[in-house]
């Protein structure tokens, strides 16, 4: 497998594919794509890849066991 350069967000920004979109979540993750998007798309890109990514664990018991299982 070929070693792949890491681009520096200023290289990525200069990429001729489309326009760089970058989202960073909240929880860590950053997803870069470079579709020919609106601002308004991107956003609503951004959101998606959030809910996808970074969902909110649900607590239905102070059981230990079973809060353990709901953070998967």
């Amino acid at each position: 497998m070929k070693n792949l350069k890491k681009l520096s967000r200023n290289e990525l920004k200069a990429v001729k594919a489309g326009q760089v979109w970058i989202a960073e979540t909240s929880c860590g993750i950053t997803a870069m794509t470079t579709q020919g998007w609106t601002p308004q798309q991107a956003t609503e890109w951004r959101e998606r890849v959030e809910a996808i990514n970074c969902k909110t664990p649900i607590f239905s018991s102070s059981d230990p066991k079973h809060l353990a299982a709901n953070l998967n």
